[in-house]
């Protein structure tokens, strides 16, 4: 890889990136530099018109050939960004996309409004640990703990505990099988996407682990068990629980959820794009 300047290498990375279909191919070209180089956006910015560092031109042209296979950019430089903070992700997690934070905002505003002075919160599906490690560090008193079924996912959480000096505990094992006690706020982001619908997913996301995202034939394989553990571990008033969906499984997800919660308030939330995001449900 060669280039007389910054820009032009970046120009040069973002053609061969648009050439196998990556859409913001600028933008991945700018982040991937930066990453390989171990540059600010400021310190990008300052030298767009200096020679490239020669000596991490190698690297560089790894990860380029790596994006141009189509594995996300985040598995590529190790972090993506969730509720304001930096989070270590690799393979063997879900990414986490700024959907998702609705289910921190919906736990902090409820813990707030309710006046719950040292909450218990459980994630559920932890993966990379973002929305338990999030919810630990806004709720400096709350109890807060997290479970996955995966191992390897749990490795990547409790790095990220343990970067972000976050005071969680965390569990391996299915769902709220780990867990014992009632809780406060209960949240999952689980698997949820339609068996039919995985093979026809956008490049990226099939590298990402098909544990955190199949929901079987009607999305509701994970579904139905974690209700049944939530209807088990939530405290019976001034209580709730938020869980992540996908708009084409939004009425089956809330038929269920009325069925299981009679007592509670059932609702579901859209996201800044009017889609169904969460169902939401509370107790008072």
């Amino acid at each position: 890889m060669t280039a007389e300047t910054v820009s032009t290498l970046i120009q040069s990375i973002a053609r061969r990136l648009d050439a196998v279909g990556i859409e913001d191919a600028g933008i991945d070209a700018r982040l991937l530099l930066r990453s390989a180089f171990g540059w600010t956006a400021a310190q990008q910015l300052g030298q767009l018109l200096d020679p490239p560092p020669a000596i991490y031109l190698d690297d560089l042209e790894s990860m380029v050939l790596r994006r141009e296979t189509r594995e996300p950019l985040q598995y590529i430089t190790g972090s993506t960004e969730f509720y304001r903070r930096n989070f270590t992700v690799n393979e063997s997690v879900l990414i986490p996309r700024p959907e998702t934070e609705q289910l921190v905002v919906q736990t902090l505003a409820f813990v707030r409004e309710r006046g719950i002075e040292n909450p218990r919160i459980a994630d559920i599906c932890t993966g990379s640990g973002a929305i338990a490690v999030s919810l630990a560090l806004e709720l400096s008193a709350a109890e807060v703990h997290a479970t996955d079924i995966s191992s390897a996912a749990l490795g990547v959480a409790q790095q990220n505990a343990d970067d972000l000096n976050a005071e969680l505990d965390i569990y391996e094992g299915n769902l709220l099988d780990p867990l014992s006690g009632a809780f406060d706020v209960i949240v999952s982001n689980p698997p949820y996407i339609l068996a039919s619908v995985m093979p026809s997913l956008q490049a990226e996301v099939t590298r990402e682990p098909s544990l955190a995202l199949d929901g079987g034939n009607d999305g509701l394989d994970v579904i139905r068990p974690l209700f049944e553990g939530i209807l088990a571990r939530l405290k019976p008033t001034n209580s709730a629980a938020y869980i992540e969906i996908d708009p084409p499984i939004e009425d089956a997800v809330l038929v269920l959820a009325l069925a299981t919660f009679p007592r509670a308030g059932i609702s579901l939330l859209s996201d800044l794009a009017g889609l169904t995001r969460c169902v939401s449900i509370e107790h008072a």
